[in-house]
């Protein structure tokens, strides 16, 4: 690998990684006063629209050739746990806790990923591993003991709810974690930009199905006229996010990439202290926690 390829892919994965950052405040505007669940499903109903167009562009019939009926269940797999369900839990810990709690712990999925590729695919776990894991340990406990953010202390909502909020962002790093290795071995024999597609297309479904069974207050009512500038400028993110993050892979290490998505908790960080400070408590041990669950995950990967 080259060094001008190498350096074009940690430009792309960087890329991603912001769009995926400043994602999730726009998300967290088009939650104000919408129900979640409506609003995942609109916006991962975009995203499938937008991905799309740009994989018409990229891919072409060769790209089909020698697809298999197990890469497709792959690809559905994927869209159905890592798009589907995952972005329902996602959404709901970005508006009850927050960005800045619920993403460091959503990101530490690619240790999960790690973690899980060694017990099952027979590779020995290494010191790295089990010490990464115990920074990240560390990292989550001081960002659940972190002040909760100033929005959340007027809200009139109890303990149950915000705790729900935190198992929401520990199940999507579980979902992701598990789910990536669907997405490796669809794409494998499919392109991905396809297989986005496909598993994005699987994940609107998923949400609409979530959306219609769900009789709480979480898909209660309308979308309200004023969130839908947001919804559209979070999937605009996510479409810009997945294709930088698909084609990094092509031009420099795996590891480079996950460690740079890994590092997605600073610039939400810096994001929140910018344009969020006044609802947004950003204390030293929220910060302290993000940093090590970053340098967890980046420890067990590598």
């Amino acid at each position: 690998m080259n060094p001008e390829s190498n350096a074009y892919g940690v430009l792309l994965a960087s890329v991603a990684s912001a769009a995926w950052a400043v994602f999730v405040y726009f998300i967290k505007r088009a939650l104000m006063n919408a129900p979640v669940l409506k609003v995942t499903a609109a916006v991962t109903s975009v995203n499938a629209a937008l991905v799309t167009l740009i994989a018409i562009g990229f891919i072409s019939k060769n790209d089909f050739q020698g697809v298999t009926t197990a890469t497709l269940a792959f690809a559905f797999l994927a869209g159905f746990f890592h798009i589907g369900i995952s972005r329902s839990f996602y959404y709901r810990a970005i508006h009850r806790i927050g960005p800045n709690r619920s993403i460091p712990i959503a990101l530490t999925y690619p240790a999960i990923t790690a973690v899980g590729a060694a017990f099952t695919l027979g590779e020995t776990p290494t010191i790295s591993i089990f010490t990464g894991l115990a920074i990240l340990l560390i990292g989550i406990t001081l960002i659940v003991q972190a002040e909760p953010s100033r929005e959340a202390q007027a809200e009139t909502h109890g303990a149950r709810w915000k705790l729900f909020g935190w198992i929401s962002a520990g199940v999507t790093s579980l979902l992701w974690g598990v789910a990536a290795i669907f997405f490796k071995k669809a794409s494998l024999n499919l392109h991905p930009l396809a297989t986005a597609a496909i598993a994005l297309w699987v994940g609107a479904a998923t949400a609409m199905l979530l959306m219609a069974l769900d009789r709480g207050e979480e898909s209660r009512g309308p979308i309200p006229a004023s969130a839908w500038r947001w919804i559209f400028a979070a999937a605009v993110c996510q479409t810009v996010a997945v294709p930088f993050y698909n084609f990094a892979f092509v031009h420099t290490l795996a590891v480079r990439v996950t460690a740079i998505i890994s590092a997605q908790p600073l610039i939400v960080l810096m994001l929140g202290w910018l344009f969020l400070r006044e609802i947004e408590n950003i204390t030293p041990r929220l910060v302290l926690g993000a940093l090590l669950t970053m340098a967890g995950t980046i420890v067990v990967i590598t």
